[in-house]
């Protein structure tokens, strides 16, 4: 399947084997991300990676709907997807998206990296993480004020869709200032504000979709500093998960170890033995008596 409106080509392998990867790329962002992992895995499977779609945060959109576009362009594509992965927030959308493909094929293997459940602490430090990233260009009194944006939008009671508006209101608010100051205003700052509004809406969206039955047969693979990680719900607790495979690892290289590669392409190979073994049985001839 070529690159469309959902998906990305991330390994174009010579294989009919589709891996499905559920992240939410930056391209600023420290962490690896699946084509790290796609690379190391080799040339047995394809992968493809979600295109997130555009929206903004407050945009009346149920996460079924958001994530409904991905699973048609791979129904459409014909192809047999044997995984998908999810990565923090992508691992909600993992789990809709293969219960999706699960209507119309045998169920891929799901799994998952450092799984996350969205929160209002989880916007809170996002907001938090993007107004460093942009500190040298505001006061001490903006950067003050946007922390304790991000304090009352944690402490607050209320949904996470509202807190998701507030935290792209703030975000927009200060960071347009921000980027006026080194003359990318306009169109340019807007560019910058844009993507990070897309990624709250990401996820704000994913807030609305429960993971649970599928993650519950899934396996996640967690990194060693998986519970010291500042944004979000960390850990997931186990029991909300299948299997669950920690690696010494830091968070930021998970798709990028050599190891976690390793395990990642077992599952797959014990997983498409285990296939074959259910066809094989399937084809012999019933007993009589």
């Amino acid at each position: 399947m070529p690159d469309s409106g959902s998906w990305d080509v991330i390994f174009d392998a010579d294989s009919d084997q589709i891996i499905l990867g559920v992240d939410f790329p930056i391209n600023r962002r420290p962490e690896a991300g699946f084509a790290d992992l796609a690379a190391r895995i080799g040339p047995g499977y394809r992968f493809l990676q979600t295109k997130p779609p555009a929206a903004r945060p407050g945009q009346r959109l149920c996460g079924a709907a958001y994530a409904r576009s991905w699973v048609e362009d791979i129904q459409q594509g014909r192809h047999r997807v044997r995984a998908v992965l999810g990565y923090r927030a992508g691992s909600v959308y993992a789990a809709a998206i293969a219960a999706g493909i699960s209507q119309w094929q045998q169920a891929p293997e799901v799994i998952l990296f450092n799984p996350q459940l969205i929160s209002r602490n989880l916007l809170g430090a996002e907001l938090q993480r993007e107004i460093r990233a942009i500190s040298a260009l505001l006061s001490d009194d903006e950067i003050e004020r946007a922390d304790q944006a991000a304090t009352e939008i944690c402490e607050a009671a209320g949904s996470v869709a509202e807190a998701a508006a507030e935290v792209a209101s703030t975000y927009r608010e200060l960071s347009l200032v921000a980027y006026e100051r080194v003359g990318l205003g306009g169109v340019s700052g807007r560019k910058f504000t844009t993507c990070f509004e897309s990624y709250i809406s990401w996820l704000a969206m994913a807030d609305q979709i429960d993971p649970i039955p599928i993650w519950k047969q899934s396996t996640a693979i967690i990194s060693s500093n998986y519970a010291e990680l500042e944004s979000g719900e960390f850990p997931v607790d186990s029991r909300l998960l299948g299997r669950v495979i920690s690696f010494d690892t830091r968070y930021v290289d998970i798709l990028r170890s050599d190891s976690v590669a390793s395990a990642v392409f077992d599952l797959l190979a014990s997983r498409e033995l285990a296939d074959s073994s259910i066809r094989n049985v399937a084809r012999l001839p019933a007993e009589t008596g």
